[in-house]
């Protein structure tokens, strides 16, 4: 049976662009109410690093890592706080901090650590080992490229693809929503582990579950591709959710499965004309929500939409939120304003004369 291409989440776990800095996160931990009903003032966590608290010098090791909370952006300062709390300070979390610093961390100047593997891939593993599951991730992904010294050799070794599993599982049974995908993906492939569709999609859905598109999407191509065994409708409601979390390749085939059933109802006489232009009309404006997610594709399929579908809108009060709708024809403008160059141009590039 073919199916679509499934792929491991090739990105590690670092800080989300989206989130607050890790540095606020830990100083969020402090600053909150003591047994007394006082509060910790923001002024003294270095104070308190110095006496000891090992909680507030991950909060410094962070600032410096970082550049923030007032102090100079400084990784070796950075490393060399996790370094301490990672050997006996009873913060795992360092570890995975310091391994991160070593794997080509860089500061705003484009300046970091030499890159050390085996330093990145021992702290991570005992980031892992401490109940971290960035760590486990990032272990994995290291593992899965052959980037831990003395393992490079093993990559189609069934004993190391066991061991990649491993770690994947242990990231997803700790929250880490992309080790979910990457197992379901080896679980799709038989790589380290049975090959089992229902158990790959159990992994997808959990990551879907855990705000990862990606998961949405997978787990949308297994009903889709009948490996296993749904009613077609739920593939739609998860390429739909997919698309709203931010999966690109879902928003093509939300596109693509409206423009397909309006065809179809036409021309089996269950639909209405007016309908049909309404679930076109829909179509592209996912094709669109591609396009903003910096799909080529999706951006290709969007400017050869070339009619005035595009004047209807269909959304509904929450879609109105992410889905966007094309008020005009002047797509010059939003290639210019709207939309990400880099895809835009891509697509027009590669549009048919």
């Amino acid at each position: 049976m073919l199916w679509l291409p499934f792929r491991k989440a090739e990105c590690f776990a670092p800080m989300q662009p989206e989130s607050r800095p890790d540095s606020m996160k830990a100083l969020d931990e402090l600053t909150k109410p003591d047994g007394k009903g006082g509060k910790v003032n923001f002024a003294n966590i270095r104070q308190r690093c110095v006496e000891g608290d090992n909680a507030a010098c991950l909060a410094v090791g962070l600032m410096h890592m970082e550049g923030s909370g007032g102090a100079k952006q400084d990784l070796q300062a950075a490393s060399d706080t996790m370094r301490k709390l990672c050997s006996g300070g009873g913060q795992p979390k360092a570890c995975f901090y310091l391994g991160r610093i070593h794997d080509g961390m860089v500061d705003s100047n484009g300046r970091g650590l030499p890159r050390n593997a085996f330093e990145a891939s021992t702290h991570f593993k005992a980031a892992c080992d401490g109940g971290v599951g960035e760590g486990c991730f990032n272990f994995a992904q290291m593992l899965d490229q052959g980037r831990v010294p003395g393992q490079e050799k093993d990559q189609k070794n069934h004993k190391h693809q066991k061991r990649i599993a491993k770690f994947f599982r242990l990231a997803c049974e700790k929250g880490i929503a992309k080790g979910c995908v990457n197992l379901g993906v080896m679980h799709i492939d038989g790589t380290g582990v049975p090959a089992n569709p229902n158990l790959a999609f159990r992994f997808f859905r959990g990551a879907c579950d855990l705000g990862v598109g990606a998961g949405c999407g997978f787990a949308a191509d297994l009903i889709q591709q009948e490996m296993v065994q749904a009613d077609k409708s739920q593939a739609a409601e998860l390429y739909y959710e997919a698309c709203k979390i931010g999966h690109s390749k879902s928003c093509i085939t939300q596109g693509k499965l409206l423009s397909a059933a309006a065809a179809k109802a036409v021309e089996d006489g269950t639909a209405t004309g007016e309908h049909a232009l309404h679930a076109k009309a829909r179509a592209i404006m996912f094709y669109r929500r591609a396009c903003e997610l910096a799909d080529a594709k999706g951006c290709k399929l969007f400017f050869q939409s070339k009619d005035a579908l595009k004047m209807i809108d269909t959304r509904n009060d929450d879609e109105k939120s992410w889905l966007n709708v094309t008020p005009s024809m002047a797509q010059d403008d939003l290639l210019k304003k709207d939309l990400p160059n880099t895809a835009a141009k891509e697509a027009q590039t590669d549009e048919p004369k």
